[in-house]
């Protein structure tokens, strides 16, 4: 979207709610440059009908990241049972977590009460708010008569899918007869992807599912949404940070999730493989002087590993059998969900992200002692996306600190 357009945009949005004629005008003129404007509500208050409580009343337990020699800091709220949501004839986006229904713009719970926090404009869902109201590019739509969402804004990340998406996939099993013949929609990459459909066809059932396109508008006669059990923000607005107070993690269903996963692939602890793992990298957009660092790693018997280069189960088995891993924060850090309990973990993030609690709250799931180091940005970075590919230089200095002290000096090569 250009700079122009947008501009155009904010000042017929801000005349939405003028006098009848003046709201009228502002909402073709709106049109003529393809959006349409709505106001923004919480996707629960809006539901047709309610679902039968598919979970039980739980906890919602975040682990602040933990910084080397501070104590374990826990949030527990108590959480409702999980009660699945009806909509009809509502449209939505895979990769988006924007409902449109009407005049509204349906967002989940977590993003509405902090609007004035997260960021929400993405590649496959432009759209510019100003306080309550959010303008929506139009588009056609694509008709599905019935399904489960199984898709949410970062559907294509792999934290994303498997921490936040996955347990709504799991719990679906738990919908009452009526919905057998519901399909779960789901992200093409969920088909794509060999460890997205892995873990799909490990925790879907028999219920069958249907792909989805990022960014294609589709119009759902029939939608059951399972309010998400894990969230937190995805992008943060100018000069805004993740707290432990923006996330939820629902601790049973997450347990539930790791225990499936497991038991399915039928994963124990063995002596094969690395018991010190480093997780390297490929170079991307966010650049740090990796190749000294795992010179020092390999120094204390630390391995380098590419999971993405690995099976998914492989993946599970490596991590599920390492004593320590190690290495900057990022997607591969997900799988700290199949660590085994007692494990260490050493991870390096920007200051910034002090209050991310997205790694951490998995390794509180499976019982892994999670370090944190924190570093600075080569240049200064104002919000989350600045933040995604910023690079940066761990001193080598600081990071044997923190990898010996978590070694302890007593544990054998």
């Amino acid at each position: 979207m250009t700079d122009i357009r947008r501009s155009v945009i904010k000042r017929l949005m801000r005349r939405v709610n003028a006098p009848t004629v003046t709201a009228r005008l502002s909402a073709l003129g709106m049109r003529a440059v393809g959006y349409t404007g709505y106001e923004i509500k919480n996707l629960e208050h809006h539901p047709a009908n309610l679902v039968t409580p598919i979970f039980p009343e739980s906890r919602s337990e975040v682990a602040r990241p933990k910084p080397l020699g501070s104590t374990k800091e826990l949030e527990t709220t108590t959480l409702p049972p999980v009660t699945p949501l009806v909509f009809e004839n509502i449209e939505g986006k895979p990769g988006s977590s924007i409902f449109r229904h009407g005049i509204n713009a349906l967002v989940p719970r977590d993003i509405y009460e902090n609007l004035n926090q997260v960021y929400f404009h993405n590649e496959h869902e432009p759209c510019i708010v100003q306080d309550f109201r959010v303008a929506l590019r139009n588009g056609s739509s694509k008709r599905i008569e019935k399904g489960v969402c199984a898709f949410a804004q970062g559907n294509s990340n792999w934290y994303h899918w498997l921490a936040e998406i996955l347990p709504t996939v799991l719990l679906s099993r738990n919908l009452p007869g009526a919905y057998d013949d519901y399909p779960l929609l789901v992200p093409e990459t969920a088909l794509e992807i060999p460890s997205f459909k892995d873990t799909l066809d490990l925790c879907r059932g028999d219920r069958d599912v249907v792909p989805v396109q990022n960014a294609q508008l589709y119009e759902i006669g029939d939608l059951v949404y399972i309010p998400p059990q894990v969230a937190g923000p995805i992008n943060t607005q100018d000069g805004k940070w993740p707290e432990p107070r923006n996330y939820v993690q629902n601790i049973d269903v997450m347990r539930l999730l790791r225990k499936n996963i497991l038991q399915k692939l039928n994963i124990s602890r063995t002596n094969e493989g690395p018991k010190r793992v480093f997780l390297a990298r490929p170079l991307s957009n966010r650049m740090y002087n990796q190749a000294e660092i795992i010179a020092e790693a390999e120094k204390r018997g630390f391995e380098p590993v590419y999971l993405e280069k690995l099976s998914f189960r492989d993946q599970v088995q490596l991590m599920h059998n390492a004593d320590y891993v190690v290495g900057p924060t990022g997607a591969a850090f997900a799988n700290t969900l199949f660590m085994h309990p007692g494990s260490q973990s050493l991870v390096w993030a920007l200051r910034e992200y002090a209050g991310a609690c997205f790694f951490s709250n998995l390794a509180h799931v499976s019982g892994v002692n999670m370090t944190y180091c924190f570093v600075e940005a080569d240049s200064p970075i104002t919000n989350s996306m600045q933040a995604f590919c910023a690079s940066y230089t761990l001193p080598v200095d600081v990071f044997c600190q923190h990898l010996d002290m978590l070694l302890d000096k007593t544990t054998p090569l």
